[in-house]
């Protein structure tokens, strides 16, 4: 060890060029890189590059490309026709002395000085720490206890700033062999987003697929196929948008082959699909992101409202409403082109042409607000166009704006009409056995024509399973006609059918799974049955009949 310090010292700053460099001197650094000295992962070398004039990241590529060793450069500086950085990586210098300090780059052929051992780590770091330290110590507090860990914009964490060192590409993480293999012994899930990633890092992920990885976020890089998206068959959720390739193709068609890709999926960019294994999500542009609980409140209920609004006569909607609520209309239609746009007109209570002494409608109260809705034409929303903003939620108050697209629904008569909306939802909370219950107690509706924009980027895709097959405060009526068809279907008593279907709150989607796991595992009585039944087409049997009511909703 003091032999080789003394050697250490004699080649303090040490000028390595074609002219200085000896036999004996890369003996030194051959015997050093073999026996792995310790002293040499803190001693930086300055590399001086002539007349580059590309950037330094074309710079660092080149390098690595033509001499192989990879490096992690530190503190690049560029001053009129030299180029500089250190770095701590001997088999890099071993490498240039060997090439006589040359490499090409297109048609020129760019030359090399070393300064040998020019710094140490604490001359460059401001105390005595290496580079795979620094890398170790920022990858480690990026894994969280959930063992979620957190690769995102990587290359530009503080501490990679703050000591000036370029980690130029997230690829270098596959050299740290013993860092990367820990961590892929624990995570599940593996943040890769915001790296400018052309290609899906196998070399990264490779330390992870034998591990407990079920969930990859690739999202807001610059992959171009979906072809690259090898990752694991064990991947649940995956996010890949924001990437060159979710641009060239059509949303049916990007969740088809990803899903195909991945048969776990269970989510995909944050929107879970549904049991078809492929399904548009009904909206997904949160202008603040709730919690999970205040979106799970305003997922279902945008899902059954706007269902119910959708359909012909609008049937129970006032069921959302508070007893005393408001509910007014505001648009924005310079010309009134049509009989259908003069109920909108009526309602509305401030016209770009206002009627003399003003006219402020405000509507109150339940049942009004209901006669009001049935009479206005009948309406199809794209929830694809959706944007949600919630701007409060608490146990007492939720504010709810939705913006989107809808259109009225064809006639013989008048020829389809856009429109964009808007609709602020006020709702009152109440507790109620512990639970707190909401109810509209203002709704704002703002609508005027679609531009042409949004009409061209509606309705491209149509999205099933919106309205779902259960009762929501069922009245005795419905109860009977969903309990006398479940009954038909399976074949069960009408006393064994009702408790059934109460459980999963008169879902029948959701009975009929039950229903099917319960049959194959022979759970259910024969008595229960009016009539000895061979069960053993009952799974498609139920199939089929989903299957025709989606394609009737």
């Amino acid at each position: 060890m003091n032999v080789k310090k003394y050697q250490l010292e004699n080649y303090r700053k040490y000028l390595l060029n074609r002219v200085t460099v000896t036999p004996h001197f890369i003996e030194y650094v051959e015997n050093c890189l073999a026996s792995e000295d310790e002293a040499a992962h803190h001693s930086f070398h300055k590399i001086m590059v002539h007349n580059w004039t590309g950037s330094s990241t074309s710079l660092f590529d080149t390098i690595a490309e033509y001499f192989s060793p990879t490096f992690i450069p530190v503190n690049y500086t560029s001053q009129g026709s030299i180029s500089t950085f250190y770095t701590s990586s001997l088999g890099l210098v071993l490498k240039i002395t060997k090439l006589d300090f040359m490499f090409p780059h297109q048609r020129n052929m760019f030359s090399v000085d070393i300064l040998f051992n020019d710094k140490t780590s604490a001359d460059c770091f401001e105390n005595r720490i290496t580079i795979e330290d620094t890398v170790t110590g920022v990858v480690s507090n990026r894994l969280n206890e959930k063992f979620e860990l957190n690769l995102s914009d990587f290359c530009n964490d503080p501490e990679f700033l703050q000591k000036k060192i370029h980690f130029y590409k997230i690829n270098l993480l596959s050299q740290f062999k013993i860092l990367m293999l820990r961590m892929g012994r624990d995570t599940k899930a593996l943040n890769l987003s915001n790296n400018n990633l052309s290609q899906v890092p196998v070399d990264i992920l490779n330390f992870f697929i034998k591990g407990n990885l079920v969930a990859v976020n690739l999202s807001d890089n610059n992959l171009q196929s979906i072809q690259e998206i090898r990752v694991s068959s064990k991947i649940e959720k995956l996010w890949v948008e924001g990437n060159p390739l979710c641009a060239d193709l059509d949303p049916i068609t990007y969740v088809r082959h990803i899903t195909m890709m991945f048969p776990r999926l269970t989510e995909l960019d944050g929107i879970k699909l549904n049991a078809n294994g492929i399904l548009l999500p009904f909206f997904k542009n949160y202008l603040v992101t709730p919690d999970k609980r205040t979106k799970m409140l305003v997922d279902q209920f945008l899902t059954l409202y706007f269902s119910l609004y959708d359909t012909p006569g609008r049937k129970r909607i006032e069921m959302f409403y508070d007893p005393d609520c408001f509910w007014t209309l505001a648009i924005n239609f310079r010309e009134i082109q049509s009989e259908s746009l003069k109920s909108y007109e009526n309602l509305s209570r401030n016209l770009l042409s206002p009627k003399k002494g003003g006219n402020k409608k405000q509507y109150k109260r339940r049942d009004s607000i209901r006669g009001i809705m049935c009479n206005l034409p009948t309406s199809e929303h794209d929830p694809t166009t959706f944007t949600v903003d919630v701007i409060n939620h608490d146990k007492r108050c939720l504010v709810l704006v939705v913006d989107g697209v809808f259109r009225e629904v064809d006639n013989d008569t008048n020829p389809t009409k856009y429109f964009h909306f808007r609709r602020t939802f006020v709702f009152e909370g109440s507790n109620k056995n512990n639970v707190t219950e909401y109810l509209i107690k203002n709704d704002m509706f703002y609508l005027t024509f679609a531009t042409q924009e949004m009409i061209e980027n509606s309705f491209k895709n149509p999205t099933r399973g919106t309205n779902p097959m259960a009762l929501q405060n069922p009245e005795v009526e419905d109860i009977s006609a969903v309990c006398n068809v479940f009954s038909r279907i399976t074949q069960m008593k009408r006393t064994e059918v009702e408790p059934r279907l109460k459980i999963h709150n008169y879902d029948i989607t959701r009975a009929l799974k039950d229903f099917c796991k319960d049959v194959k595992l022979q759970n259910i009585p024969a008595d229960m049955f009016y009539e000895e039944e061979d069960f053993s087409d009952t799974s498609s049997l139920i199939d089929d009949e989903l299957d025709s009511s989606r394609s009737s909703i």
